[in-house]
């Protein structure tokens, strides 16, 4: 079965405008872009410089592991397409978060996920894929097959709606690898080959010290 990124009919501007909008750091365009690959969005909290996430109220508590990328609550809850503009313009810098609804997400350790790029891109697998820095990537694969991994302690599988991902440009995230609303999202069995050996030269290489 293939499934597409399910553009939303009438909402305008072509793949090239949504790929040049989502390698650009405003806010309010790159949520538009992501309602336009039909991908519900969500608000999260915001990273201020010097005071860290507005999740953090108390200031004795210890600091946010993922700052100005998470949702605003434990229940993630998309925006209505009229309200999208009016809530990024009330939270200037606020995460732009998208529950796990249109694609299933494989976060791995950054250096596992760059191996597993470098290998789908010389068999010229287009897998969208996001940073953290240098902490995480995360792959966006077929939604429902993401399982098939689930048994792999070192990916983190998400899938469904009350699981979600922090998109470009939340705080310290960024685009590797763009979608491409003419290409589907692979597979999880695609990625498994690629990941299967991407982890195992870890294990060799943590072997050899």
């Amino acid at each position: 079965m293939t499934i597409t990124y399910g553009s939303q009919p009438g909402t305008g501007g072509d793949m090239g405008d949504i790929l040049h909008v989502l390698h650009g750091r405003d806010t309010i365009e790159s949520a538009a872009a992501y309602r336009r690959l039909g991908w519900p969005v969500a608000i999260g909290h915001r990273q201020r410089t010097g005071s860290g996430c507005t999740c953090q109220t108390d200031p004795a508590a210890p600091p946010c592991l993922t700052p100005g990328a998470h949702p605003l609550g434990v229940t993630v809850v998309p925006l209505a397409s009229g309200d999208l503009t009016a809530a990024f313009e009330a939270a200037p810098g606020a995460g732009v978060i998208v529950p796990c609804t249109r694609f299933d997400a494989l976060v791995v350790a950054h250096a596992i996920g760059m191996g597993v790029m470098l290998r789908a891109d010389a068999t010229n697998l287009h897998i969208p894929c996001l940073t953290a820095g240098h902490t995480t990537a995360t792959l966006l694969v077929e939604p429902g097959t993401g399982s098939l991994l689930a048994d792999c302690p070192q990916v983190d599988v998400r899938s469904g709606p009350h699981r979600w991902v922090a998109m470009p440009p939340s705080y310290g995230i960024r685009w590797d690898t763009a979608p491409d609303d003419e290409l589907p999202l692979p597979p999880a069995k695609s990625v498994r080959p690629h990941l299967a050996q991407v982890l195992k030269l870890s294990l060799a290489a943590r072997a050899q010290g």
